[in-house]
């Protein structure tokens, strides 16, 4: 039909039950109605407007940043955009249109979009942050004319952006968005679809993948019912005789559990000199710190000082890369990010801040040191 709607049901099953707003049934859903929707409509009419080269020029020259993704590329030539790249484009989308050929009126009407984007996924809501919805999509009604008048759409009558009005009254009335964001669900399809039809012969997969499901699900109750493990001070070694020994454990200087880290599957440079570290790398003193280091382990266990014998070995293993999981203020986000160390190509050392003490605060500086670019790339033996 002329208007996209279906011709075939003229009586709704609906339409006479008592005390029934069939509307409430149709919820806000983030990710194909913000992220997939009205995103998706902002970036194109943004690539049309600044073209699709010069926004992608734009994109490409953006520095590194903290949770940042960086479109080496740009984004043009992507296809079959997840919910995740639209997120990782709207951080960088507002930051690519200051000081282009778009208007002022332009670029507001892009940041209230973006700020009723970010609004509308909070996990509390209260009447204050409400009326930042209610402000933000008023901003965007004052100055979504500006499109039409560069002629880039001839109306903007488009149902998902229609949907934007009836956020605040959904999250009154039904709660936060994220009860009834359909991205959950995306994450299912992962865990119960495409891993397990990975995990089959690709021939008569439904009856494989079913018994996949049901084999994981079998381990991870098997796993409910094991006790917790023992700390690792608690546990007792066993000794063939009567003496206990006890293993020291190095010195450290904080409580907290250490923040895991994700190494890449194989090593940059296998089994690289120490020599050749000390010069690309730019830390001539390697070696005496790396001793100091093995000292440290086996102060207990030696009486003579490691720094006084060569190294056993002559080469260590060097990543260029590894990936650590953010730490939220609310616990909610599960956000890795990438810190480089590189020499190729001009050199690429980002700047990391450590823990020092257990006063450190995810919020503050306070308790940790900077350390200045990792001059060394992460290095294993």
């Amino acid at each position: 039909m002329a208007r996209e709607v279906s011709g075939y049901v003229t009586r709704p099953f609906w339409e006479g039950l008592p005390y029934t707003d069939i509307h409430l049934a149709i919820t806000p859903d983030v990710l194909h109605q913000l992220y997939q929707g009205v995103l998706k409509h902002l970036i194109e009419w943004c690539q049309i407007i600044l073209t699709k080269e010069e926004l992608d020029r734009r994109i490409h020259c953006l520095p590194p940043g903290l949770g940042l993704r960086h479109f080496k590329n740009g984004i043009s030539a992507l296809s079959q955009i997840s919910g995740s790249e639209r997120k990782n484009m709207e951080k960088i989308l507002l930051g690519c249109l200051i000081g282009t050929c778009m208007s002022t009126k332009g670029i507001t009407a892009c940041r209230a979009i973006l700020d009723f984007i970010y609004l509308a996924q909070y996990s509390t809501h209260d009447d204050d942050t409400l009326t930042y919805m209610v402000d933000a999509l008023k901003t965007w009604q004052e100055n979504q004319d500006y499109f039409i008048f560069v002629g880039v759409r001839e109306d903007l009558n488009i149902p998902k952006f229609h949907s934007l009005m009836h956020y605040v009254d959904m999250i009154k009335f039904l709660g936060m968005t994220n009860n009834f964001n359909t991205e959950m669900f995306k994450r299912l399809h992962i865990d119960f679809a495409k891993k397990a039809w990975r995990a089959s012969n690709k021939c008569d997969e439904a009856p494989q993948m079913t018994r996949w499901i049901l084999r994981q699900e079998g381990v991870q109750m098997f796993e409910r019912q094991l006790p917790p493990p023992l700390p690792t001070s608690s546990r007792t070694p066993i000794s063939s005789t009567s003496t206990t020994t006890h293993t020291p454990t190095p010195p450290t200087t904080s409580l907290k559990e250490p923040q895991p880290i994700l190494l890449p599957k194989f090593p940059t440079s296998p089994n690289k000199s120490i020599t050749l570290i000390q010069s690309q790398h730019r830390v001539p003193l390697f070696g005496a710190h790396l001793k100091e280091y093995l000292d440290l382990l086996q102060r207990a266990k030696s009486k003579k000082p490691a720094t006084s014998y060569p190294l056993p070995f002559h080469g260590v293993d060097v990543y260029h890369s590894f990936k650590f999981s953010l730490e939220s203020v609310d616990d909610t986000s599960d956000e890795k990010d990438v810190v480089k160390a590189s020499p190729l190509g001009g050199g690429r050392f980002d700047t990391v801040v450590v823990y020092t003490g257990d006063e450190a605060e995810t919020t503050g500086l306070t308790g940790k040191s900077s350390a200045c670019s990792l001059n060394a790339s992460l290095m294993i033996e």
